[in-house]
């Protein structure tokens, strides 16, 4: 009886044994792609310390002895230099056609945008950057563009075909570089911006490198909607600012500032990056590539950075990045620079982004006001016309190049 009673009690053991091993290899099967896919193994084993790590490994820039005239003479030979070139250069944007004059605008506008949304650029023209609005504020507007990602790509708009030679001899704000469109390109055409400002808007060749301490540039992306006139009451502030040193306006950039922000390691996620490409647990302080503000002098500094610092795949991190091994200290302004999308949080109430909307345009000029947007997301092409009919109850429709 003890026996059998013992040999029951074994088998019950040895069945409870085999059950909870299945159990736990089905754990493992099921738990370890999701694991995978979800990076999970990144946070807790292998990402590495931000602060002890990359601080000791990363290129540093020390602004303070840098010769803009000669950088290699501190930093040495450039290790990282884009070898893209541009197919339109529009050098005279700035000195109004003349390569004699030195009238560089107060305000530069550099547009992201690609070949197939014009659209987006014709929008842009008809609402928030109105030719006539530019021009009396000494305000002056590049779209900046690469090229079609196939030969087979259709450059339409309502039906007709177009070129992009034919719209930058029709509009004279075009510049275009020879790197195909797509989002992880970014990169590459930041970095042609920051050399096309150096070798085209800069006072710096007119031996006035302090005229660019005052001389702004937002960079922003051809689904924004901007307020220009709120942000040259932010620009008037600052020009007004008598306690800003002059370092401060060499080393000027604002805008939406995201703070430790983490990596992503979600394998289908749009910004995934993986462990061996970017080890670190966070990224270091970065504006959102959207829409940010900048002095010229600033760009210059970056522009120079851009050849001693990698390329990153995401455009706004790699400016963290070049801004951090110059020790730069990014000025958050998140509530004038939206980096949420007009269709997740704008659009949920209409009655309420219309009243909202129409006071941004039509309150008088308050120096004292920091409540104004500047920048707002989720409006490219006929979205940016329909909006902007609402607003000013205006009759817009899109034109084509005749």
């Amino acid at each position: 009886m003890a026996r059998l009673t013992i040999e029951r009690w074994f088998s019950r053991s040895y069945r409870f044994q085999c059950t909870t091993f299945i159990k736990c290899i089905l754990c493992l099967i099921i738990l370890y792609p999701l694991n995978v896919k979800f990076g999970m193994q990144y946070y807790i084993w292998t990402e590495r310390s931000f602060e002890n790590e990359y601080h000791l490994r990363m290129t540093r820039i020390d602004i303070t002895k840098l010769d803009e005239e000669n950088p290699e003479k501190v930093l040495g030979v450039p290790k990282y230099i884009v070898s893209n070139t541009f197919i339109i250069n529009n050098e005279y944007l700035c000195n109004n056609g003349d390569s004699e004059t030195v009238n560089n605008p107060h305000l530069l506008i550099l547009v992201k945008s690609a070949v197939e949304k014009w659209t987006a650029r014709q929008a842009i023209r008809m609402t928030w950057a109105k030719k006539e609005f530019l021009e009396k504020n000494n305000i002056k507007l590049a779209f900046f563009l690469g090229t079609l990602r196939s030969k087979t790509m259709s450059s339409s708009a309502n039906g007709q075909n177009f070129s992009v030679e034919k719209e930058s001899q029709y509009y004279k704000d075009i510049i275009q570089i020879d790197k195909v469109d797509f989002h992880y390109h970014n990169s590459y055409k930041m970095v042609m911006m920051l050399r096309w400002i150096s070798q085209y808007c800069s006072s710096k060749s007119r031996h006035l490198p302090d005229n660019d301490l005052r001389k702004y540039v937002l960079f922003v992306d051809d689904d924004y909607f901007i307020d220009l006139t709120s942000l040259l009451i932010y620009i008037n502030k600052i020009d007004e600012d008598l306690h800003m040193t002059s370092y401060e306006r060499q080393t000027f950039l604002t805008g939406y500032v995201y703070q430790r922000s983490r990596p992503r390691r979600l394998l289908n996620d749009r910004w995934y990056i993986s462990i061996n490409d970017y080890p670190y647990e966070h990224y270091p302080p970065y504006a959102t590539g959207g829409c940010f503000l900048m002095t010229r002098s600033s760009a210059r500094l970056f522009n120079i950075a851009s050849k001693y610092i990698p390329l990153f795949r995401f455009c706004d991190v790699y400016m963290g990045l070049l801004a951090y091994s110059m020790s730069i200290k990014l000025i958050p302004n998140n509530d004038l620079f939206s980096s949420y999308d007009s269709s997740s949080i704008l659009l949920t109430n209409q009655t309420r982004i219309l009243s909202r909307s129409k006071s941004f345009f039509t309150n008088s000029i308050n120096l004292n006001s920091t409540s104004k947007l500047i920048c707002i997301h989720g409006y490219r092409g006929k979205e940016l016309i329909r909006i902007w009919n609402d607003i000013y109850q205006t009759n817009l429709t899109l034109s084509v190049i005749n």
